[in-house]
């Protein structure tokens, strides 16, 4: 009877976030979705749940400047390239990449003066389509 090579279980701990070309630390991204409605309006529709972004504040206000952009109706879309890494400074395993993100919403931290927690902001984004890297051709949004 032939073995069968099993496939090394991925992780989700260690992983990298370009906006642009530029590498951004995040502590969090959520699940990337992506589903089809058949019964849409004119055929079948693809549609992408928009992903949030979680960090750290600190004294940047890069995430908040790009969703005041948006927010005084400029065009400011750029690609998201989400990374999922073998390890912590391991080598590539996966990489999505969201092309024509913009932040829909950015959330500052809630402060209790009775924790002693880390402050976090939220960017969440949508886009056009998500183009899994190296691996399968993109899907169109709808």
């Amino acid at each position: 009877m032939p073995s069968r090579r099993r496939e090394p279980l991925l992780r989700v701990s260690a992983f990298e976030v370009l906006i642009g070309d530029r590498e951004v630390g995040f502590a969090e991204v959520g699940r990337l979705s992506s589903e089809t409605d058949p019964e849409a309006p004119g055929g079948r529709t693809n549609r992408f749940a928009p992903v949030v972004l979680r960090r750290a504040l600190t004294g940047s206000t890069e995430l908040y400047d790009w969703r005041c952009n948006i927010a005084d109706g400029k065009k400011d879309r750029r690609d998201v390239t989400i990374r999922q890494l073998s390890a912590p400074d391991g080598t590539v395993v996966n990489s999505w990449k969201l092309v024509g993100a913009w932040p829909t919403r950015w959330s500052g931290p809630a402060f209790n003066a009775m924790a002693n927690e880390i402050a976090f902001e939220e960017l969440e984004l949508v886009f056009d389509e998500v183009v899994w890297l190296d691996r399968t051709p993109s899907i169109k949004g709808g």
